[in-house]
C-alpha cells in the first residue's frame, strides 16, 4: 500500500470480468437465454455477496442452463456492448504505460478470453474457467462444420481456484511468477476481495453492484460508474507527463477529477487518504 507520502505506481493490473470490465455477470445472460435467469441470478447474488462458497452454486447453475457453444458466442458479444464506461481507454492507457493487465475471472473461459482479446489483453493472461462439451449433441456426424460445433452442450466443468470463493489468490500468484513489480486487482465480489492478501492495493468496484462487504474490505472502492479512477490509482502521478497530449490524457484526468470529488468514501483510511492527496496536489489544478 503506498505509504510517506508518495503514490507509488503499479506494474501488474488484475481485473475482474463480470460487473467489473463489463456491466452483466455472463453465467446471468446464458440464464436469460433459457428463462431461468431468476433461479440463476438469486444463486449468483448469493456467492458475489459472500453468503455462499462459489463451489456451492458454480455446478448447480451450469446444469441448470447446459449452455451450447454458440451461446457462449453470443455473452462474449453482450460483454463488449456492456462495457463499463471508459473500460477500452483505461486498458489501452495501461498498456501504453507498458503495464501488464490481467484478466482473472469467475466466469467462463470462452466468451470471457474472446472479450479480453477485444479488450487487448493476451491470452496468456487471462484465466477463467474451462467446459467440456457434449461432442455428440447437435448433428454430431457433421462435427467439421462451424455450426454443428456451436450446436454442442455443454458437458462439465473444470473445477479448480475459480470456481469456489477463495480461489483467486492462488491464480494471481501464479500470473505473476517471478514477474516483478507491484500488483493491484479491481474486482465487485467477495472473490475478488479474497486476493485482497496477495496484492499491494485492492480496488473495490460498485460502479455496476455495490456490495456491502466489498466496499468495507476495500483499500479503495469506486462507487461511480467508470473505471476512469483506476488509472491514476494505478499509474500515479509520475505518468500523466506521458499522457499529456495522448488519447489517454482525457480519461486520466477524468478519473482523477472522480477520485477528489469524493475521496472521503472512496479512500476510507485517512492516512491513505492523506498519501493519494499529497501525491497529487499539483496535478491539473
Amino acid at each position: 500500500m503506498p505509504d510517506d507520502l508518495r503514490w507509488t505506481s503499479f506494474d501488474l493490473i488484475f481485473f475482474d470480468c463480470d460487473s467489473t470490465l463489463s456491466s452483466i455477470e455472463g453465467i446471468d445472460e446464458l440464464a436469460r437465454f433459457k428463462g431461468k435467469e431468476w433461479r440463476v441470478g438469486v444463486l449468483t447474488e448469493k456467492a458475489m455477496n459472500g453468503d455462499l462458497d462459489l463451489s456451492e452454486v458454480y455446478g448447480k447453475r451450469l446444469q441448470a442452463i447446459r449452455p451450447t457453444r454458440g451461446q457462449l458466442k453470443a455473452v462474449e458479444e453482450k460483454y463488449w456492448e456492456t462495457l463499463v464506461p471508459d473500460a477500452q481507454a483505461v486498458v489501452a492507457a495501461l498498456r501504453f504505460l507498458n503495464k501488464q493487465v490481467f484478466i482473472v475471472s469467475g466466469g467462463l473461459a470462452e466468451p470471457v478470453r474472446g472479450f479480453g482479446k477485444r479488450l487487448g489483453v493476451p491470452a496468456e493472461n487471462i484465466r477463467a474457467v474451462e467446459l467440456e462439451y457434449n461432442e455428440l449433441s447437435g448433428n454430431w456426424w457433421q462435427y467439421y462444420q462451424h455450426d454443428t460445433q456451436h450446436g454442442q452442450t455443454y458437458l462439465d466443468h473444470d473445477e479448480g481456484p475459480l470456481t469456489v470463493s477463495s480461489g483467486k489468490p492462488a491464480i494471481i500468484q501464479a500470473l505473476a511468477g517471478a514477474k516483478h513489480g507491484r500488483r493491484m486487482m479491481i474486482g465487485d465480489g467477495a472473490s475478488d476481495l479474497a486476493a485482497r492478501s496477495v496484492v499491494d492495493l485492492f480496488v473495490g468496484f460498485g460502479g455496476v453492484v455495490k456490495r456491502e462487504k466489498v466496499m468495507k474490505g476495500a483499500d479503495v472502492f469506486v462507487a461511480v460508474n467508470s473505471l476512469a479512477p483506476v488509472l491514476p490509482l494505478a499509474v500515479g502521478p509520475s505518468a500523466y507527463a506521458r499522457l499529456i497530449g495522448t488519447p489517454y490524457q482525457a480519461v486520466y484526468d477524468r478519473g482523477l477529477a472522480l477520485i477528489r470529488d469524493q475521496v472521503s468514501t472512496l479512500i476510507q483510511s485517512p492516512e491513505l487518504q492523506a498519501t493519494f492527496l499529497g501525491a497529487f496536489a499539483a496535478l491539473n489544478r
